[in-house]
């Protein structure tokens, strides 16, 4: 049987929500033997996938080093400092939203 990818990343996250919601209702209504489950369960998945990937990317904060290099990913970060003891990270505070 072809499995099929379920692309929810154009959805806005008002749009992801409600469709969840929608989905677990749906969900909620069919019997526990019922093959619809198996796409419902599929598409909250991607819903659920989505939401946790847009919550990880707005958490990110992005590191620059004195020599430039910018990341967002700390365990690279730290790592490239641990290699350059004479690297230093940059103070962005000054550029925070208060």
């Amino acid at each position: 049987m072809p499995t099929r990818d379920h692309d929810v990343s154009s959805l806005s996250d008002s749009a992801l929500q409600r469709a969840r919601r929608d989905l677990a209702a749906s969900l909620a209504l069919a019997r526990p033997d019922s093959p619809v489950r198996v796409p419902v369960l599929a598409q909250i998945d991607a819903i659920d996938t989505e939401h946790a990937e847009r919550e990880r990317t707005a958490r990110a904060t992005l590191r620059i080093c004195s020599c430039g290099l910018a990341s967002d990913d700390d365990a690279f970060f730290d790592g490239h400092l641990f290699e350059r003891p004479g690297h230093e990270e940059r103070d962005l505070s000054r550029y925070a939203c208060r």
